[in-house]
């Protein structure tokens, strides 16, 4: 089966949305492709049709989003693909692009004169003796089960690594009746704060997300969760599923465990179509380099939100307005005035919540904090490619050597996961990382056959 629209958008987070609206509003046909059943991405992840949940996402942090999605649900004439993964995208032309998509019907395709991929991003895989028992969770995976159901993987929860987003999920969790023995920062108080009064006025122009960090920290000084500093994490531990963690020398007991080192943008899409890319950030990977229009290098596809960078969901809904307003004026539906009209104030917002991005990616630098990697730990979970491996072959090899010779990087995820470890490793700045292949997203041979 094949589609055809004016626009295909690649994810139906705040980014998306937000283009979405602009688009729709100004005739146009609108397909946006998603891998969730419901729109919202990680920041709302909405329970699933027919799922009640008591309080969902009430903090007023979460209006603006709230607003958007509503508005969203109801505009006329948006074809909403949810529960369907992009495959690959083809650039045929300027004014020709396909999408392969795998749905539970099959393979489809989707024909658009451009495309947006606002695809968002994905917790930074950090390896470390033990993260692959059971039990041991990324920080936007514990949030999905928190948002989506009130579901709280574990009774006690142990939170590690080096961002404050640990804070939140902590005090989420507590809220929903869950219990939380610790939350451990790799990085001492000191150098946190250091940062952030590096930057007095981006910190002050972002003073509710401070405050909802405040309100967090009250949240678990209530539930007596005790938040330390200066503890590196070093390694889980347990027999067949997690029995504690082990940070600053000391063990901890819990039977579930949360990771949080940051976040890296989903680039696969981009990389594939050939558009020009950039190092991301601290956590590593790679964002895609775009206009002030958003537009990528590759003429007629735009980028918006974490597929830029990594820099929250307000700076992903600025991204998206822009990118609207942009693509309708390289369609030719409205001129350089009106576009920039359409734009002008999401240029603003974005600029400041860029700034803001850039203070919290400092704060939450992971680079000195990684576990030190034993012989046996598991750098390619998806292949079970041991770091000893690694580590033997890499000398002057490049990413895509070490894939060759490893498989590092060929199972499912695509090196989702483990590319950012090896490019660590390799410690090459001119390495590009491995080349982006179809298909994105796992899918079977039978669908293909298809």
């Amino acid at each position: 089966m094949v589609e055809r629209f004016d626009i295909a958008i690649v994810g139906g987070g705040p980014a998306g949305q937000a283009a979405a609206l602009q688009l729709v509003a100004l005739g146009l046909s609108v397909a946006v492709v998603d891998e969730q059943l419901r729109p919202g991405g990680q920041i709302l992840r909405q329970p699933p049709v027919g799922y009640a949940v008591d309080g969902w996402m009430t903090d007023r942090s979460y209006a603006p989003l709230r607003d958007q999605i509503a508005r969203f649900e109801a505009a006329p004439g948006l074809h909403w693909m949810g529960g369907r993964s992009v495959l690959g995208l083809t650039v045929r032309g300027s004014d020709d692009f396909a999408l392969t998509v795998s749905s539970p019907e099959g393979v489809e395709r989707i024909e658009s004169r451009r495309v947006l991929i606002a695809a968002g991003c994905q917790d930074l895989a950090v390896p470390m003796p033990g993260w692959t028992l059971p039990g041991v969770y990324a920080a936007g995976g514990l949030q999905a089960f928190l948002k989506s159901q009130r579901v709280i993987p574990g009774e006690r929860l142990l939170l590690a690594g080096t961002h404050p987003l640990q804070l939140v999920i902590a005090a989420q969790t507590v809220g929903a009746g869950g219990s939380v023995e610790g939350v451990f920062f790799a990085q001492p108080f000191a150098r946190m704060a250091a940062v952030m009064a590096s930057a007095p006025l981006a910190a002050i122009g972002h003073v509710g997300l401070l405050l909802s960090t405040v309100s967090a920290l009250r949240a678990l000084r209530r539930h007596r969760v005790p938040v330390r500093f200066g503890m590196p994490v070093e390694r889980v531990v347990g027999e067949h599923r997690v029995e504690g963690l082990v940070v600053g020398g000391k063990t901890y007991e819990g039977d579930t465990v949360g990771l949080c080192f940051g976040f890296v943008p989903q680039s696969a899409l981009p990389r594939m179509a050939g558009a020009k890319i950039r190092p991301a950030g601290r956590a590593g990977g790679w964002a895609a380099v775009h206009d002030r229009w958003m537009q990528s290098t590759v003429p007629g596809l735009f980028v918006a939100g974490e597929t830029t960078g990594v820099a929250g969901a307000p700076a992903a809904m600025a991204a998206g307005e822009i990118a609207g307003a942009g693509i309708a004026l390289d369609l030719g539906v409205i001129d350089a005035t009106a576009a920039e009209r359409l734009a002008s104030n999401a240029r603003d917002r974005r600029a400041g919540h860029l700034r803001f991005a850039a203070l919290l990616d400092a704060v939450a630098d992971p680079r000195r904090s990684f576990p030190a990697l034993e012989d046996d730990t598991l750098l390619c979970r998806c292949e079970d490619v041991p770091a000893s491996r690694i580590v033997a072959l890499i000398g002057d090899r490049s990413a895509n050597a070490v894939k060759l010779a490893t498989r590092c990087g060929m199972g499912a995820c695509q090196g989702r996961n483990c590319e950012p470890t090896l490019l660590r490793l390799i410690d090459d700045p001119r390495d590009p990382g491995f080349t982006a292949r179809f298909p994105a997203r796992p899918v079977t041979i039978a669908d293909l056959a298809g």
